[in-house]
């Protein structure tokens, strides 16, 4: 799934649920254009993916994974209350990544919005 994200009647970036990290996970990709930046438009987006991700039936954990060169990105889980796991080689880096990928993963129990449902 992979949806616009919108500002101000402009498309500003996207942001995806992606089936990559195994039967219970789904991992969240969000990009946001330069001109977009420090809106807080791929903190929103991701939260919401997150609730969109606990809604499916058999999903307990969702992941968002990013480069440790991209510090932006980082700040994104975190501000969540994703958990970090550790740090893996990249072995496709982009060109301006390190190559090292950072995970944080979010379990269905952990989500608030989970919590307020209950």
């Amino acid at each position: 799934v992979l949806l616009a994200v919108v500002s101000d009647d402009q498309v500003a970036g996207s942001c995806g649920l992606h089936w990559r990290r195994g039967p219970e996970t789904l991992e969240i990709g969000y990009w946001v254009h330069s001109s977009f930046l420090r809106r807080g438009l791929a903190t929103k987006a991701s939260a919401l993916a997150t609730d969109a991700a606990f809604s499916l039936v058999g999903i307990n954990y969702v992941e968002i994974h990013h480069d440790t060169a991209n510090l932006a990105s980082a700040g994104i889980p975190r501000r969540l209350g994703y958990t970090f796991v550790g740090e893996q080689p990249n072995d496709r880096p982009a060109p301006a990544e390190c190559g090292i990928d950072c995970t944080w993963r979010m379990s269905r129990s952990d989500w608030p919005g989970q919590r307020a449902r209950a």
